[in-house]
């Protein structure tokens, strides 16, 4: 064997290891005295990780709560839009269920560290108004917004700056230029006038500025007014503003803060997120009131799940016992190959942000069978000339998963968490294994032949 082959093959196996150390093991650091990973965690199904049940009711002491706004409709639709805020967060594995007759709504939800974010915002009745700070005049609602955008950049070096983007629809969007030439910072009336015309010129805005200047000099006052506007919540307000330029690309950029550590900038985006999520989705027509949350355990223990995956690598480990036994060094590296793969794919599961359900665990152990099987095709099949043995091999599983692939995608459309987790997992484990052999597998096995 050259030696140019065993440096390709010592390279490929410490390749193989680090990833396997980063999967499996983790890379951690010290974040106030305890140790941290930078990997990502899974995403646990509620049947794994338990879940959170909330129980919301009309609430009888608001005044809004007019018994008018008590009827059958606005009890569907407060539960649609709260739907809606939960797919706008990229919540899954969550359910919402109203009563229609009294209006009482139970959500379960995932339990995580967001948890307590997401029932803070599904609950806000999310009623969005731009209003005249001087008169609280009305001038823009949520029927004026067409979508929002949150984005993140350098503010300076080591500090990120988080974004909100409110997109206004084609009726927001004239509102909104309107606000921008009435509300300009410091301006006079007839300044505002001739804006609004969209005929101001240069010579006007010095005699304008002249003159004000000369009426303030004179007796101590101004002509001129700041006019600010207010963006409120539930008549809470979030921030007042002018503009110093007529916006009319229907855009209102909102700075929501920054943040120096990836902790805080993942926190302050999913708090933009969330807002995010109120603002682009309808006013709740009621307020409700929170009247029961709690916790629900997980019906799986800890310990199964354990036992489990220790099953699961001791019947791993057999196989590729008797794959080195029959094939030699080609079946250890299709075994070195193999744990390779398995440690690509739950970082990809991870990072895919794919939800793990029982069904989705089930799931891995079938994806690895089924690249058990393309490793025994292949080690079947390798002639001398390995690069065309690995292409008919490859074809040949290619086109045997298409089936499989199929009932994988369909499973993805499914609103029914462990057959989502399932096909996820299944679709995920498929494409990946199609590119991980093409390209891992298929230079360790061409290294080790002669």
């Amino acid at each position: 064997m050259k030696a140019q082959k065993k440096l390709n093959i010592v390279l490929i196996i410490l390749i193989i290891l680090l990833i396997s150390i980063i999967s499996f093991i983790g890379i951690f650091y010290q974040d106030k005295n305890k140790m941290v990973s930078h990997v990502q965690d899974y995403n646990l199904g509620t049947d794994l990780e338990g879940y959170r049940k909330i129980l919301l009711v009309v609430d009888d002491s608001d005044e809004t709560n007019t018994e008018e706004l008590k009827n059958y409709d606005n009890y569907v639709k407060s539960a649609v839009i709260i739907r809606n805020r939960l797919e706008s967060m990229k919540v899954t594995d969550y359910s919402v269920e109203c009563d229609e007759s009294t209006g009482q709504i139970e959500i379960k939800l995932p339990e995580n560290s967001q948890t307590d974010y997401i029932l803070a915002d599904i609950t806000q009745k999310g009623k969005f108004e731009v209003v005249d700070s001087s008169n609280d005049e009305v001038l823009m609602t949520n029927a004026d917004i067409k979508s929002t955008d949150v984005r993140s950049t350098t503010a300076y070096v080591g500090t990120q700056a988080v974004y909100m983007d409110i997109n206004f629809n084609g009726a927001g969007t004239k509102k909104f230029k309107d606000i921008t030439i009435n509300y300009q910072n410091t301006v006079a009336n007839e300044t505002v006038d001739n804006t609004t015309d969209n005929t101001v010129s240069n010579e006007t805005t010095e005699n304008t500025t002249n003159e004000t200047t000369n009426e303030t000099t004179g007796d101590g006052t101004s002509e001129t007014e700041t006019k600010e506007i207010a963006l409120n919540i539930d008549g809470t307000s979030m921030m007042t503003t002018t503009f110093s330029e007529v916006i009319d690309n229907g855009v209102l950029s909102l700075s929501l803060g920054t943040a120096s550590s990836s902790d805080d900038l993942r926190i302050l985006k999913y708090q933009a997120e969330s807002l995010a999520a109120i603002l682009e989705n309808e006013e709740i027509p009621l307020q409700y009131e929170v009247a029961g949350n709690m916790y629900v355990s997980s019906a799986i223990e800890q310990n199964d799940i354990n036992i489990l995956i220790y099953i699961g690598i001791g019947i791993a480990a057999i196989m590729f016992i008797v794959l080195i036994i029959k094939y030699k060094a080609k079946g250890l590296a299709v075994a070195l190959s193999s744990i390779g793969f398995i440690a690509v794919y739950l970082l990809i599961i991870r990072y895919a942000n794919v939800d793990l359900a029982l069904e989705g665990i089930l799931g891995i152990g079938l994806v690895f069978i089924i690249n058990y099987v393309f490793g025994i095709m292949l080690l079947n099949r390798v002639k001398k000339n390995v690069e065309k043995s690995f292409k008919d091999t490859l074809n040949k599983f290619s086109l045997s998963m298409i089936p499989i692939l199929i009932f994988a995608v369909t499973c993805c459309f499914s609103g029914w968490m462990p057959i989502f987790s399932f096909g996820m997992i299944l679709f995920w484990g498929l494409i990946i294994s199609i590119i991980y052999n093409f390209i891992i597998t298929q230079l360790f096995i061409k290294n080790l032949s002669k």
